[in-house]
Parts: structure tokens; sequence; C-alpha cells
């Protein structure tokens, strides 16, 4: 992510809907193994430090709120998600390169 973060924008009850939207990624992508409850959280501090202005106009207007903020959120993550399994799925790990080259494989 290229802007900067204002980490300012984290509020206790911010924080509470970072932890809600990586609970619903690690949930629903758990039998995946995409990203952990662990991970999805860091993601989701980031992205909300990081579109802070964001925050602020779901914060500011009573017509948003938080369940407008935690909706954009987990839209985010999931896009994040998706972009990460889409470059895992063009790489082929370690182990599996070694036992292709024990099988002779290319």
């Amino acid at each position: 992510m290229s802007e900067s973060a204002d980490w300012s924008v984290l509020s206790p009850d911010v924080m509470a809907v970072a932890g809600r939207a990586a609970r619903r990624i690690a949930d629903g992508y758990e039998d995946r193994l995409t990203m952990e409850y662990d991970d999805a959280f860091q993601e989701a501090v980031l992205i909300l430090a990081t579109k802070a202005a964001m925050v602020r106009e779901c914060l500011n207007d009573p017509g948003l709120g938080l369940g407008v903020l935690y909706h954009r959120l987990v839209l985010d993550l999931t896009d994040k998600i998706k972009t990460q399994a889409r470059h895992r799925a063009r790489h082929t790990s370690y182990e599996a390169a070694c036992e292709r080259v024990g099988a002779g494989e290319r």
C-alpha cells in the first residue's frame, strides 16, 4: 500500500471492527487455509490505517457508521486474499519442485 498510515483513526471501536472483519475472513476461508485470524487482523489494521479518510467518513456520517466500515473492510480484505491466492497459484512450492526433480519431471 503506497498511502501513508494514520494510526490515530484506530480507536477501540475501529479495532473491534477490524477484529470482527478478520474473524469473518479467517472463518470464511479456513477450508482453503488462505489466511489465519492473526494475519487477517494485521491486514485489517493496515487497511484501516492507510484508508483513514474512509474510516473518518464512516465515523462522522451517522448514515454510514461502523456497519458500513465493517462491510467495506471485509470487501478490501477479500480482495487482498484473492490477489494473494492468485499469486500463490502461479508459483510452485519448493517442496513440489523438489518432488518433480526427484521424479525426473520438469
